[in-house]
């Protein structure tokens, strides 16, 4: 309103002029009510990661009004590249997902802001986190915290409880340990379901981006490791990671695992497996949520094999039943200009309430243990089965330098399998033996560099 002579004689009344000035204190006020905002980097875990982290940010946002949170959402292959950029740069978002093996290497580039020990508390503490994820949020070598859990994955063996039946196999022999899971894949191996053949075992081969992950638990169980216990060295090659490789890869040379799935990536081996060409596979619980989806809404919940499926742990080795477990954390950069309520929403994303509904959305798992084994998800029977599997999770040493290792054995590690499969020399343990070296030598030469 604009005080004319004409405007201020109309004001002359009491009513009139208490509105005005009730206007105008919220004019010179409206400053201190604007809303503060907030830039999250997350991940594409969910086929609508947008509209989910939406769902998920709703309670939130509710009861603070005065908050906008914009999301980015990064893709996993081109994720790394852009936050160390960031990291570098120092021009990031407030918050951001980080996978648990690249808190080690963001953190001591300088980039992350260091979480205080009333702040853990606050959040429930390592108490509160399984230890294997809670083990990412700090190098190995210092207690520093600088992130905390969000989600997790894990691996385990799904299979098809009607093949097994109808070869007259019982899981619980058949997952018990490497020979018994040998024989069963054997017995197993060209079973005619619903006039289907069907394979023993799938695993994808050198095009996945998870080959490290999928070797992992077979390497621990034989007692093997990825680095030596002074974390300096590589392990790759050592007498039980040599062991646990030739034993993961016989299956496809002795015709277990068809020789094209070496071609393919982890989501095609799930795909096969919901299409009835494979009785086991290796995988992570995400699985579970097209399993317990209507076709109508683009899962299989009326295929065969959701119909016909349970989970299993990994067969024991000589030196265990371990299982790879990992996934995401969540940290503030040092940059950001709101650290306080980017803390608020951190902590918000870490609740209970908040893990619990990132899983149905996601089925990744909870990192706290109140939330993963929270009523309302066990009362789903597999993922009750799943959650079973973990008690025996491991993760990978939190170093800076995992990042460009993991590298190197995914570049080597792939190459490997064209000896599996007979496109790059004669498969023999030998062949192997000498692939392995390299990788432990190329791998030396990064860990020499970077620590």
């Amino acid at each position: 309103m604009i005080c004319s002579p004409k405007n201020i004689k109309k004001l002359s009344k009491p009513g009139k002029l208490k509105l005005f000035l009730l206007s105008l204190t919220l004019a010179l006020t409206a400053p201190a009510l604007q809303a503060s905002e907030l830039n999250i980097w997350v991940m594409a875990t969910t086929e609508q990661q947008q509209s989910d982290m939406k769902e998920l940010l709703r309670p939130y946002l509710a009861k603070n009004p005065s908050l906008r949170v914009n999301v980015t959402v990064l893709q996993w292959e081109s994720a790394w590249t852009k936050i160390t950029a960031a990291a570098a740069s120092g021009q990031g978002p407030d918050l951001l997902e980080l996978g648990t093996t690249w808190v080690a290497a963001i953190s001591s580039m300088g980039a992350l802001e260091q979480i205080s020990d009333a702040q853990q508390a606050s959040v429930g503490g390592a108490k509160a986190f399984f230890p294997a994820v809670w083990s990412s949020t700090h190098r190995y070598d210092e207690q520093k915290i600088y992130a905390i859990p969000w989600y997790a994955e894990a691996r385990a063996a799904f299979y098809r409880t009607d093949v097994f039946k109808a070869a007259g196999i019982n899981p619980r022999d058949a997952f018990a340990n490497w020979g018994s899971f040998k024989q069963a894949m054997q017995k197993i191996n060209g079973q005619v379901i619903n006039g289907k053949k069907i394979a023993a075992l799938g695993y994808p081969g050198k095009n996945d981006m998870s080959v490290v992950h999928n070797l992992a638990p077979w390497i621990w169980n034989a007692g093997g490791d990825l680095l030596s216990a002074d974390k300096k060295k590589s392990t790759i090659n050592s007498p039980e990671a040599l062991q646990a490789i030739n034993y993961y890869t016989s299956f496809a040379v002795e015709g277990l695992v068809p020789m094209a799935s070496l071609e393919k990536d982890s989501a095609q081996i799930d795909t096969g497996f919901f299409n009835g060409q494979y009785a086991v596979i290796f995988t992570g619980p995400w699985i579970l949520k097209p399993l317990s989806t209507p076709k109508s809404k683009g899962g299989q919940l009326e295929s065969v094999t959701a119909n016909n499926f349970s989970v299993a742990p990994y067969p024991a080795g000589l030196k265990g039943q371990q299982t790879f477990f990992a996934g995401s954390d969540l940290a503030i950069m040092k940059s950001s200009k709101n650290k306080e309520e980017s803390w608020k929403l951190l902590s918000y994303l870490v609740s209970r309430e908040a893990q619990v509904n990132y899983t149905k959305m996601s089925w990744m798992l909870p990192t706290r243990i109140d939330a993963a084994y929270d009523p309302s998800l066990m009362a789903n029977l597999h993922y009750a089965e799943f959650v079973g599997q973990i008690k025996n999770g491991r993760h990978y040493p939190s170093i800076s330098a995992w990042g460009p290792l993991e590298s190197v054995y995914l570049k080597n590690i792939g190459s490997m399998f064209d000896i599996v499969a007979g496109v790059k020399g004669k498969y023999s343990n030998l062949a192997i033996k000498q692939a392995l070296d390299a990788t432990a030598k190329e791998a030396n030469e990064v860990l020499a560099e970077l620590q």
